[in-house]
């Protein structure tokens, strides 16, 4: 399904591969690459499945959506991940810079529409949001939440833990 008035982009670093648009949707391009055989395969464009990010350490899911991307590196070597909201705002907001954070403007993570974003320093989204910078205060956050789910559970609002269908590397 094509949005009316979409602009699409080329992904820096992977131009002629992949194309991100202003609306947060990230597609592959058409083209040939080098198959198993030396042959030259065709790969068809099509838009490019989102995954919700996962931290590595421990399996958490965060709030933010990712997309694996190739480099026509073989098939046995993993796609390297990338966040969708930073994708977006490298080509549509301005460039990113070293220790830059992308902040999304209405605080919702899964709206990656370029006029959604923002790019702050550190200590510009720090002051936004404060539990970021202050450990005290991030441990304290987290210490409610984690007494705000025991008590739903022991209400019989939560039954157990979902466990999301691991798709890909990412």
């Amino acid at each position: 399904m094509e949005l009316l008035n979409e602009r699409w982009v080329p992904v820096h670093g992977y131009e002629g591969q992949y194309e991100v648009s202003d609306h947060g949707r990230v597609r592959s391009v058409a083209r040939y690459r080098r198959g198993k055989a030396g042959a030259m395969v065709q790969v068809v464009g099509r838009i490019m499945r989102l995954h919700t990010k996962k931290r590595k350490n421990n399996g958490r899911t965060l709030p933010y959506q990712e997309v694996g991307l190739r480099d026509g590196s073989p098939r046995g070597v993993a796609s390297k991940c990338f966040l969708v909201h930073r994708l977006v705002a490298q080509a549509f907001v301005g460039e990113l810079f070293e220790g830059c954070h992308v902040d999304h403007i209405d605080g919702n993570h899964s709206n990656n529409l370029y006029t959604n974003l923002r790019i702050l320093s550190a200590r510009e989204h720090g002051r936004l949001h404060p539990c970021i910078t202050d450990p005290t205060r991030n441990a304290k956050m987290q210490a409610a939440a984690q007494a705000k789910v025991a008590a739903m559970r022991q209400a019989g609002e939560i039954v157990g833990r979902l466990r999301a269908r691991t798709e890909g590397v990412c």
